[in-house]
């Protein structure tokens, strides 16, 4: 509030001067009404509202306009807002009535992981798969399997490590092996991903047969290097709708052969009991017992360029070799 003083010339010559009434009847004249108390407080202690200007000067009112006779009249009172009575109380004072307490400030923006109580409607919802007893102790076995096996290729000295398992979909491989070296020394590139017990069958192969039939027929060739054309790859066998046995790791093509000073001798059809003709069949003839299928040049045309050799069961232990 800002107090102003008000210079009121009229009010200096006589504050309790009376003011004229218009008798009853009188034209023009308004039912009577109580006439105010004189103020007791000076002008100078009346308050004015801050949004009324201090030197806005009252508009005048029939009742407090001047007589046509001159007479002085009461100046105009400046209306004085009522002061709450919280305010007149003092602060020794307690309000009348508890104000109501002011609502809690909510937060301008709230966390979608807090708002949220439930996923949105077009959330996929994946059920977990549910593991049959037999699906754990059919999965416990082959993980002791791996494990075994893995321990028969240590002690056999091949050097190889273990990656991590592959799944994708109906493919995978479970503690697939990469070939460092077989226990011949013989290396096996480009890196090979395929089941330990592919792995073994591979290393008695190139062992037992590769190893002795180049030394035989080759004039005393050393074996340094097998080539593959696949280990493990998830797709479905050539003329079947069947996955591969590449999609279950347990497979491996083989494309040539490397061996001492330079000669290679790949895996085609060769001129008819030449040396390299004599080897080849005799190496694919060797596979068949650590491998369960053998295939290659002559077969179809899908392995007229590679020896396909995998370890998948077939009935009574028999084998397929052609």
């Amino acid at each position: 509030m800002v107090w102003v003083a008000l210079t009121l010339p009229a009010l200096a010559q006589d504050q309790n001067a009376p003011v004229p009434t218009p008798a009853p009847g009188a034209e023009g004249a308004e039912p009577s009404a109580p006439t105010p108390e004189p103020q007791n407080r000076p002008v100078e202690e009346l308050p004015v509202p801050d949004d009324r200007p201090a030197e806005a000067a009252p508009e005048a009112t029939p009742d407090t306009a001047p007589e046509a006779n001159g007479e002085a009249t009461v100046p105009p009172v400046v209306p004085v807002p009522e002061t709450p009575p919280d305010a007149a109380a003092g602060p020794s004072q307690a309000p009348s009535e508890a104000a109501e307490p002011a609502p809690a400030p909510q937060p301008a923006y709230i966390s979608p992981d807090k708002a949220r109580t439930k996923p949105e409607p077009d959330a996929p919802q994946t059920p977990d798969a549910a593991v049959t007893p037999e699906q754990a102790v059919e999965a416990a076995a082959a993980l002791k399997d791996a494990e075994d096996c893995e321990a028969e290729l240590t002690e056999r000295g091949v050097r190889f490590s273990i990656e991590d398992t592959i799944s994708d979909g109906d493919c995978g491989v479970l503690r697939p092996v990469r070939i460092e070296a077989l226990s011949s020394g013989v290396t096996v590139a480009p890196p090979t991903q395929m089941l330990c017990r592919t792995a073994l069958a591979l290393d008695i192969w190139v062992s037992d047969g590769v190893v002795a039939a180049g030394s035989e027929l080759l004039d005393g060739a050393k074996l340094e290097s097998l080539s593959q054309a696949s280990t493990y790859v998830c797709r479905a066998r050539a003329s079947e709708s069947r996955i591969s046995e590449h999609s279950r790791g347990s497979a491996i093509d083989i494309s040539a052969f490397g061996f001492d000073g330079g000669r290679t001798v790949e895996v085609k059809a060769q001129t008819p009991s030449s040396a390299d003709d004599k080897f080849l069949a005799k190496a694919r003839r060797t596979a068949c017992g650590p491998f369960r299928t053998v295939l290659g040049p002559g077969t179809d045309a899908d392995h007229d360029t590679h020896f396909h050799l995998d370890i998948a069961a077939r009935n009574n232990d028999s084998t397929y070799c052609r």
